[in-house]
């Protein structure tokens, strides 16, 4: 089975060698019985904050990277990103020897920034704005003499490197009902959903949004985008991995045939809770948007839709842990 986005079963498979071939790993699942009593089902957390640079990210830009051939990676890669992005994409062209220059909104964290730098990107700063990202990035492509644009999200080798982590659930965990997945640009839930409707059909692929972003009442229009000029703007959410408003055509093509229509919205202060319940439960340090998943657990609309559907084990994403610790103290010390 494939969705309408230049993307199969097949190259998820391949992205899945690919990372092997680097020593990627499987990341871990982490249980807790506090959770578990808590959503009322049994609980799978997919730890892809423990993934190389912090993030899931890591998977889609070393398969992006890994299919480039040789005459283009020797120009270099460029892409923009919010931070976890980035820093996937530096560790992925360093460790194919290419240079690496990843565009970022003013507005990134410094600890965002500091990992990119630290696997070897050339940062270079814009406004927080879709459209100053993609001008700045295609410029300083051109610049590079024509290197290799990396979308963070809107690119089938992205998509596919990202499906690996429904891959890994596939296999890991086959008693599976549902899995909650984050949802900004759309590369993971797009990915993980082709790749679970192929070997888990029956599995509902939920996205979870931060509050305001509206992907539920797309998906019942069947319209990626419903307000064409605040679609340039970010979302106003401390989880700041996951600001983009609209998911990008590429993983849309997925998303719109195969995610299950209800869509979770968590708002900040269910996402400082989950944060702590991280650290405290878990003993986990997750960035804003890695707790993202975990509010949606704990929260009551989850709670009727698992009764609805009589959810038993459900998996969430947890997708990042880059934080700086002034601001985890921030989140975790202040809330309801």
């Amino acid at each position: 089975p494939r969705a309408d986005c230049n993307m199969t079963i097949s190259s998820v498979r391949v992205a899945a060698e690919r990372l092997r071939a680097v020593g990627a790993r499987p990341t871990p699942v982490l249980r807790s019985d506090w959770v578990d009593a808590t959503a009322g089902c049994a609980c799978y957390l997919k730890a892809e904050h423990l993934q190389r640079t912090g993030s899931f990210k890591y998977r889609g830009a070393t398969n992006a990277v890994a299919g480039l051939d040789a005459a283009s990676a020797a120009l270099g890669v460029v892409c923009h990103s919010s931070g976890n992005h980035g820093a996937a994409l530096a560790a992925a062209a360093a460790e194919r020897g290419v240079p690496c220059c990843v565009v970022v909104p003013r507005t990134t964290p410094g600890a965002k920034i500091d990992n990119m730098r630290r696997y070897g990107a050339r940062v270079v700063l814009c406004e927080p704005t879709q459209s100053a990202r993609s001008e700045t990035a295609a410029a300083e492509a051109a610049a590079m003499g024509g290197a290799a644009f990396v979308h963070p999200y809107d690119d089938a080798a992205v998509l596919a490197g990202q499906g690996t982590i429904g891959l890994e659930l596939a296999e890991e965990l086959p008693q599976l009902d549902a899995v909650l997945v984050p949802v900004s640009g759309g590369g993971m839930v797009g990915g993980i959903a082709v790749a679970l409707h192929a070997l888990r059909p029956g599995v509902r692929v939920i996205a979870v949004e931060p509050k305001g972003k509206g992907l539920g009442r797309c998906l019942a229009l069947s319209q990626r985008v419903l307000d064409p000029e605040a679609a340039n703007g970010a979302l106003d959410t401390i989880a700041d991995a996951i600001r983009t408003k609209c998911l990008g055509p590429t993983p849309w093509a997925a998303a719109s045939q195969l995610l299950d229509p209800a869509v979770l919205s968590v708002d900040d202060d269910q996402i400082r809770a989950a944060m702590r319940i991280a650290l405290l439960e878990l003993k986990q340090v997750v960035e804003p948007a890695g707790a993202l998943t975990l509010a949606a657990l704990l929260s009551p609309a989850f709670k009727q839709l698992r009764e609805e559907h009589q959810l038993r084990h459900v998996a969430a994403i947890v997708c990042g842990g880059n934080i700086d610790l002034e601001t985890l103290f921030l989140h975790v010390r202040t809330g309801p």
